[in-house]
């Protein structure tokens, strides 16, 4: 077997950096058996931090993360398992606190407390999944906290704080980490960067936007959050973020999906249960946010307000910093949907960097072009608002190729308008460098042509789809080949 701190660097992806220390792993030393760790850990009943002791944990070797052993919790309501560290209390030089958590329920109300012998910090709602979870604390936010000592902290408790009945979980792996670091690769032009928990993307043309948690446990973008405001039925939507019509639980919940030399996408998920604790699914009500940064400057925006089983809504407006080409197919700082078309809506806007083709990629995606298929077929992706191969969500035009692997398709840019002469003068503008995610089954590497001329670079997302950009401006319809490399041309 691997030594444990392989395993963890191979199994945590936030141990990347190497800078990382195990508070906890439940595995033999020559100085302490695995089973002892399990005295670190004591159960408090519902109480204050100097509350008597309800129970211990149990060592187990049948459901772990890493090594050879873990612990077995079963907590009472309302209820804390409070761990003690035995040599580490300095907590100043780490970003992240790491836990391993099996759940057998999916849940919203996990909460991190970190104590001193002065003070107290809790964490915003934390959701678990059935099955393995690595929980990260940010340490960063400490800093917020009046008079918490970084180097001091004696306790770490864990608690399910809505609980009607005991908690089953086991424990693993508890690390301090330093994720401090710039996520490559990226596009060119691009920087992304992770501290903790929070993500900072520099780009082209503009300062910094900083994707970081707020109080209420939602992920912001700073100054360029849009502001959204939800009213309930019989009242206008106002001006300034309006979130209480989704009820007062909220939680929230980032991802990278993606981040190659061509884009970065990331989902920013808030969610708003109708009941505390443990979830049915996923599947509650919620705003996600999906944003896609191109190499070029475009920054594409998803939004999908999932409002089923909630408080009618009879509006929303969303508002942005600066104007944008949305997907209804007209431009402005603002949204007004005047009736919610729920229970489920989506939108889509594009915003790009000033420069000679800005123009020409707001319109594009306004009007964007038409795509037709000789080999393989158009892709309806959950963000193709118009059911016509455009992925408005993403700013891209989604494709499959057939079983050998080819897709061979036409981009044409879009007609005329019915009431103007087809003529040199009147005809569209374009199609401003258009993005393909085609699908196929390929094992190797896979290229692009347009017109005999190869399209680079072509991007392998992941092992389904590959993603290029055709780096001109569309006016006349461009025939497009996706083929394996190792084809016969």
């Amino acid at each position: 077997m691997e030594p444990l701190p392989l395993q963890q660097s191979r199994v945590y992806s936030e141990t990347v950096t190497g800078r990382f220390v195990s508070l906890c792993d439940f595995e033999d030393s020559p100085a302490l058996p695995g089973h002892r760790q399990v005295d670190w850990f004591t159960i408090s009943a519902k109480g204050g931090p100097d509350a008597a002791p309800a129970g211990k944990g149990k060592f187990v070797v049948n459901v772990t993360r890493t090594g050879a052993g873990a612990m077995e919790v079963s907590l009472p309501p309302q209820g804390r398992l409070v761990f003690s560290p035995q040599e580490v209390h300095d907590f100043s030089g780490y970003t992240l606190l790491s836990m391993a958590l099996y759940s057998e329920a999916l849940r919203d109300d996990l909460r991190v407390t970190l104590r001193t012998d002065k003070t107290a910090w809790t964490s915003p709602h934390t959701i678990v999944q059935i099955g393995w979870n690595t929980v990260l604390i940010d340490i960063q936010r400490l800093s917020r906290a009046a008079g918490f000592d970084t180097k001091a902290v004696r306790a770490i408790e864990i608690a399910f704080v809505d609980a009607a009945g005991h908690v089953m979980f086991n424990l693993d792996d508890i690390m301090l980490i330093d994720n401090r670091r710039a996520i490559e690769p990226t596009p060119p032009g691009i920087k992304l960067l992770k501290s903790g928990l929070d993500y900072t993307l520099e780009l082209p043309g503009r300062g910094p936007m900083r994707l970081s948690q707020s109080p209420d446990g939602l992920w912001r973008l700073g100054e360029d959050q849009p502001v959204v405001s939800i009213a309930a039925a019989g009242q206008p939507a106002a001006g300034w973020e309006d979130l209480e019509p989704m009820g007062p639980r909220r939680v929230g919940a980032v991802e990278l999906l993606e981040h190659n030399a061509s884009r970065i996408r990331i989902a920013n998920t808030w969610y708003f249960p109708t009941q505390a604790g443990e979830w049915v699914s996923l599947a509650v009500r919620q705003i996600r946010w999906d944003y896609t940064f191109y190499a070029d400057g475009r920054t594409v925006t998803g939004i999908e307000v999932n409002n089923a089983g909630g408080r009618a809504i009879s509006s929303l407006r969303i508002r942005l910093l600066a104007p944008a080409a949305w997907s209804l197919g007209r431009r402005g700082s603002e949204l007004l949907a005047a009736e919610f078309p729920g229970p489920v809506a989506r939108w889509s806007y594009l915003q790009s960097a000033p420069g000679p083709r800005q123009q020409a990629l707001l319109e594009s995606f306004m009007v964007p072009g038409r795509v037709q298929t000789t080999m393989g077929q158009v892709e309806h992706a959950a963000g193709d608002i118009r059911r016509d191969g455009f992925d408005e969500s993403q700013g891209c035009y989604c494709l499959k190729a057939d079983a050998a692997g080819h897709c061979r398709f036409t981009i044409s840019p879009p007609p005329a308008p019915a009431s103007q002469p087809a003529s040199a003068a009147t005809r569209p503008a374009g199609v401003a460098a258009p993005v393909f995610l085609v699908a196929g089954d390929w094992k190797g590497a896979v290229r692009a042509q347009a017109m005999g001329r190869p399209i680079e670079p072509v991007t392998r997302v992941d092992e389904g789809h590959v993603l290029f950009v055709l780096p001109e401006t569309v006016r006349y319809p461009v025939a497009i080949e996706v083929t394996p490399e190792d084809s016969s041309p």
